[in-house]
C-alpha cells in the first residue's frame, strides 16, 4: 500500500498496483485510481473540481469526498466550484451501460461491460449525480460523467429525485434512473428508452421501441411492449415478472434468487436463466464467482422460435416452449482444473416443448427432470459423458457432463428422438405417437450391456452397469455397446445396433431391417465370420473380441490391421478392409459396399475387376483384398500413382496424390479430387461418362476446402457461369475450364490472367462435358 499525497495546486496523480491511498489536496485535480486485486484505492480528491479516470484494466476504489451536480437544472456557483468528473474510457463505458447502486449511504458505479471497475462514492446520494446540457434547457454545461469517446458533457443520463413520483422517463431516447420508491413509470411508444429500477417494487412498461430495461432490487414488473426489448433482473433478489411483449426479445435473470416469472410473448424470444459457480486460482490467490439463479422459476416462451435456458440454476423450473421450434436447455458440465467451474443444473426441473420442432437438454442436470416434446419432431436429451485429461494437457484433469438423476422423457406426437447416453440414474423413455428413434451411447459404461423387450407391450429396459433405461413406445434403437460382454436386444423397428470396443457380445436385432455395426479396427487379431443365410445367424470373432449375432439384416465391419476373412449378410451391407493386411471379402446377398482405405499404404494401386463373376482384388504395398460379390466399390488412393479399376455398380474412386488412372467401369461413377496442381498430380479418367442434366451424369466431385476456398464455389451442383468448354476462362466468373480438343480439364481460381490454370485431370475428348458433372462438397 501506498500513500499518495498531492498538493494545494492542480496535480496529477497515479495509483500504484497495489491498494492505495490517495489524497489530491485542494486543487483541480486529476487522479488515475488504478486498484489492487484483494483491496481498493481510497481516493479523497480535495477541493476544487477533480477528474478521475477509470479504464477496463482498472480493479476497484473508493471516492470519499466526490462533488455531485445536485438536484435541479439551475446549481448554485459554490456547487459549481465542486463538482467532480468520473471519466470512464474503454469499451463498454456507454450510458447505456452504466448501472447505479444505492448501497445505504455510498452510490455504487459500474458498467454491465467485461472488465468494468466498481467505483464507490461514499456518502453520496443517487439523486446527487447528474449531467446537465444547456441544450436541454439547464443553466450549465456541467456534468458528473463522461463516458467512452467523450471530451464534453452531454444530458445522457436523467435521475430521478429521491422522493418523485413521477410516472413517465423526462424524454424519449434516454437513459434514466428511478429511485428507492415503488415507481409505476412508462416509456415513451416509438423510443428506445433505457430505464433502470433501484430499490423499490416497480413497475417499468417501455412502451413501442426497442427498449432495454433493468429491475434493480425488489419485486419488479417489467413490460417490453411493442419492439426487440431487453428485459434484465440479474443477480435481483426480489420476485420479478417480465412480459418481453411482440418482437424479438432478450430476458435475463441470471444469478437472482427470487421466483421470477418471465415471459417472451410473440416473436423469437431469448429466456436465460443460465449461470455457473467457479473457485479459480490467478496469481497465488483464489477467486470465486457465482452467477446461477436459486429460485423457483416459470419460463414461457410464447408463441415464435424461442430459446429457454436454466443450465446451473439450482430451483425447481418450468420452461414452456409455446408455439415454433424452440430450444430448451438444461445441459452443464463440471469441469476441474486449478479450481473448478460447474453449469450443472441441481433441481427437478420440467421442460415443455409444445408445439413445433423442439429440442430439450439436460445433460448434466442432478435433479430429476421432466422433459415432454409435444407435437411435432422433437428432439429429447439428457447425454453425457466422463472426460479424464491428462493432467499437462490444454484441458481439465476431468469434465462431467452425465445425467445423475431418474429423468422422464415423453416425446409426445411426431417423429421424436430421444437420447439418455451416459446417464446414471433410473430414466423413463416414452416415445409416444410416431416413429421414435431412442439412442444410447454406452462406450464408457463400467459393465456389459443387459436388455430386454416386450414386443405386444412395446416396453424395454436397457442396464449397464450402474446405468438403466426403461423404454416404451419406441419404433428403432441405436444401442451403442460397452467393452464389456453385452447382451443386446432390439425392438420391432428397424434398429442400429454397436458392438463397443470389445468383449463377447450376444446380439439379436429381433424384427424389422435392422443393421449392425462392428468395428474391429483396434483388435489384436484378423477377423473371422460365419453367416447362415437360412437361419439368418452368423458370428465375427477378432483377437480376444466376438459378436454372435441373429435377425440381423445389414452389416457395417470396419476391418483390423490383418488378415481379415469377412462374410455380408443376405441385405445391403458395408465392409471396410481396414488399415492393412491381406483380406478376403464376400459380399454375400444385397447392394453391398466395399471401402478401401489405401491412404497410407506404402505402394500404388494395382487392381483388378472380372465382370462375369464379379470378383476382384486391389493391392497396394504390402496390403491386398481379394473380393466377391461387391455390387459398389469406395476407394481411397495412396500418395503414389495409382491403377484403380471400379466394378460393374456405381462406384466412388479417389486417386489421392499422384498421377493416377482411374476406371470406373459399369456404373454411375464419381470421381473424387479433394485440391489440384502439386497436391494431387493430374488423374486420367478412362471412362468418364458425360450425358446432359435431364440423364444421370458420372460426377466429378471437388472438395469445397481444396477448390472453394480459392475459387469461390459454392456447395451443390457448380453453377453453369463456372464451367466453360475452351482452351481458357473468358470470363472471371469461369473456373473449370475442358478442353474437348485434348480432353484436358482444368482449375482457374479467378477466372483472368492473375493465376495461371492448372490441368487435375485427363478426360477423353469431345466429350459434351457441362456443369451438370461436377458437385461441390
Amino acid at each position: 500500500m501506498e500513500n499518495i499525497i498531492g498538493t494545494d495546486s492542480n496535480d496529477t496523480l497515479f495509483g500504484s498496483l497495489d491498494a492505495d491511498t490517495i489524497n489530491g489536496l485542494a486543487g483541480n485535480d486529476t487522479i488515475r485510481p488504478n486498484g489492487a486485486y484483494g483491496g481498493y484505492d481510497t481516493v479523497t480528491g480535495g477541493g476544487g473540481k477533480d477528474q478521475y479516470y477509470y479504464y477496463n484494466y482498472n480493479i476497484d476504489s473508493i471516492i470519499t469526498d466526490f462533488g455531485g451536480v445536485g438536484k435541479g437544472t439551475n446549481p448554485t456557483a459554490a456547487v459549481i466550484a465542486e463538482v467532480d468528473t468520473l471519466n470512464f474510457q474503454g469499451y463498454g463505458f456507454t450510458a447505456q451501460n452504466l448501472l447505479l447502486t444505492q448501497n445505504g449511504s455510498n452510490l455504487e458505479i459500474s458498467f454491465a461491460a467485461s472488465g468494468s471497475p466498481k467505483v464507490i462514492l461514499e456518502n453520496f446520494a443517487l439523486e446527487n449525480l447528474d449531467n446537465l446540457s444547456k441544450s436541454t434547457g439547464a443553466t450549465v454545461d456541467l456534468g458528473n460523467i463522461l463516458f467512452d469517446g467523450q471530451t464534453s458533457i452531454s444530458d445522457s443520463f436523467d435521475v430521478f429525485n429521491a422522493n418523485s413520483t413521477q410516472s413517465t422517463i423526462f424524454s424519449k431516447n434516454t437513459v434514466t434512473f428511478l429511485n428507492d420508491l415503488n415507481n409505476n413509470v412508462n416509456g415513451f411508444d416509438n423510443s428506445d428508452d433505457v430505464i433502470n429500477g433501484q430499490g423499490g417494487d416497480d413497475i417499468i412498461d417501455g412502451k413501442s421501441g426497442n427498449d432495454l430495461l433493468r429491475g434493480g432490487e425488489g419485486n419488479n414488473t417489467l413490460i417490453g411492449g411493442a419492439g426487440n426489448d431487453t428485459l434484465n433482473v440479474e443477480y435481483s433478489t426480489g420476485d420479478n415478472t417480465l412480459n418481453g411483449g411482440t418482437g424479438n426479445d432478450t430476458l435475463t435473470a441470471s444469478g437472482s434468487t427470487g421466483n421470477n416469472l418471465l415471459s417472451g410473448g410473440n416473436g423469437n424470444d431469448y429466456l436465460d436463466l443460465s449461470g455457473y459457480l467457479s473457485s479459480f486460482e490467478s496469481s497465488g490467490q483464489f477467486f470465486s464467482f457465482d452467477s446461477r439463479s436459486r429460485g423457483n422459476n416459470t419460463i414461457n416462451g410464447g408463441a415464435g422460435d424461442d430459446t429457454l435456458r436454466a443450465s446451473g440454476s439450482t430451483g425447481d423450473n418450468l420452461l414452456s416452449g409455446g408455439d415454433g421450434d424452440d430450444y430448451l436447455d438444461l445441459s452443464g458440465v463440471f469441469n476441474a482444473y486449478r479450481g473448478y467451474s460447474d453449469s450443472r443444473s441441481r433441481g427437478n426441473n420440467t421442460l415443455n416443448g409444445g408445439a413445433g420442432d423442439d429440442t430439450l437438454t439436460a445433460s448434466g442436470s442432478d435433479g430429476d427432470n421432466l422433459l415432454s416434446g409435444g407435437d411435432g419432431n422433437d428432439f429429447l436429451d439428457i447425454s453425457g459423458d466422463y472426460i479424464s485429461y491428462d493432467s499437462y494437457g490444454y484441458f481439465s484433469p476431468y469434465s462431467d457432463s452425465r445425467s445423475i438423476g431418474n429423468n422422464t422423457l415423453n416425446g409426445g406426437s411426431g417423429n421424436d428422438t430421444l437420447g439418455a447416453s451416459g446417464s446414471t440414474g433410473d430414466n423413463l423413455l416414452d416415445g409416444g405417437t410416431g416413429d421414435d428413434l431412442l439412442f444410447v451411447d454406452y462406450k464408457n459404461a463400467i459393465g456389459g450391456i443387459a436388455t430386454t423387450f416386450n414386443a405386444t407391450t412395446n416396453i424395454g429396459l436397457i442396464t449397464a452397469g450402474t446405468s438403466g433405461i426403461n423404454y416404451k413406445n419406441i419404433e428403432r434403437l441405436n444401442i451403442s455397446g460397452t467393452a464389456f460382454d453385452d447382451n443386446i436386444v432390439g425392438n420391432s423397428g428397424n434398429d442400429t445396433l454397436s458392438t463397443g470396443s470389445g468383449g463377447k457380445d450376444t446380439i439379436d436385432g429381433g424384427n424389422g431391417d435392422d443393421l449392425l455395426f462392428v468395428n474391429y479396427k483396434n483388435a489384436i487379431g484378423g477377423i473371422a465370420t460365419t453367416f447362415n443365410a437360412t437361419t439368418n445367424i452368423g458370428l465375427i470373432t477378432a483377437g480376444t473380441s466376438g459378436v454372435s449375432y441373429k435377425n440381423i439384416e445389414r452389416l457395417n465391419i470396419l476391418g483390423t490391421a490383418f488378415d481379415d476373412n469377412i462374410v455380408g449378410t443376405s441385405g445391403n451391407d458395408t465392409l471396410s478392409t481396414g488399415s492393412g493386411g491381406k483380406d478376403t471379402i464376400d459380399g454375400g446377398n444385397g447392394d453391398d459396399l466395399l471401402f478401401v482405405d489405401y491412404t497410407n499404404a506404402t505402394g500404388g494401386i494395382t487392381s483388378t475387376f472380372n465382370a462375369t463373376s464379379n470378383t476382384g482384388s486391389i493391392t497396394a504395398g504390402t496390403s491386398r483384398v481379394s473380393y466377391k460379390n461387391i455390387e459398389r466399390l469406395n476407394i481411397l488412393g495412396t500418395i503414389f500413382d495409382d491403377n484403380i479399376v471400379g466394378g460393374s455398380g456405381n462406384d466412388t474412386l479417389f486417386g489421392g496424390s499422384g498421377n493416377d488412372t482411374l476406371y470406373g467401369g459399369d456404373g454411375t461413377d464419381t470421381f473424387v479430387f479433394n485440391s489440384y496442381g502439386y497436391y494431387e498430380g493430374v488423374a486420367s479418367l478412362y471412362d468418364f461418362n458425360a450425358t446432359n442434366e435431364y440423364a444421370t451424369n458420372e460426377v466429378i466431385q471437388v472438395s469445397a476446402n481444396g477448390f472453394g476456398s480459392v475459387g469461390g464455389l459454392s456447395l451443390g451442383t457448380l453453377l453453369a457461369t463456372q464451367f466453360t468448354i475452351g482452351t481458357s476462362a473468358t470470363t472471371t466468373e469461369e473456373r473449370f475450364i475442358y478442353n474437348s480438343a485434348t480432353g484436358g480439364l482444368f482449375f482457374d481460381q479467378d477466372g483472368s490472367a492473375g493465376s495461371t490454370q492448372v490441368q487435375f485431370a485427363q478426360l477423353s475428348a469431345g466429350l459434351s462435358l457441362s456443369n451438370y458433372n461436377f458437385v461441390v462438397v
